[in-house]
């Protein structure tokens, strides 16, 4: 995998854990369209909104896990029913 100006991949990751990609590729002094182009070349196509959707998802499954209800999860989570069940049906089966 190519490098952008100095920073590896495993850097734009841990980047996109508080970041998007406009505030990254201002944090690395390049345009949005070079951060772009090169996602494109090296075939990432993560995006900082996956990254806190996936959080949302691991963080539900454990709950459940720990044996609470769905609306419980819902009020621990300030989530709506609506947005749990959306959540669990795009990232099933993810780990």
């Amino acid at each position: 995998m190519n490098m952008i100006k100095g920073h590896s991949y495993s850097e734009y990751r841990r980047f996109l854990n508080h970041w998007n990609d406009a505030q990254i590729a201002e944090r690395w002094g390049i345009t949005q369209s070079e951060l772009s182009q090169w996602k494109a070349e090296n075939g990432i196509f993560i995006t900082h909104y996956d990254v806190k959707r996936l959080k949302v998802y691991r963080k539900i499954i454990k709950l459940q896990k720990m044996g609470y209800s769905f609306e419980k999860i819902n009020r621990l989570m300030q989530i709506s029913p609506a947005k749990h069940r959306q959540v669990l049906e795009e990232y099933e089966g993810v780990e």
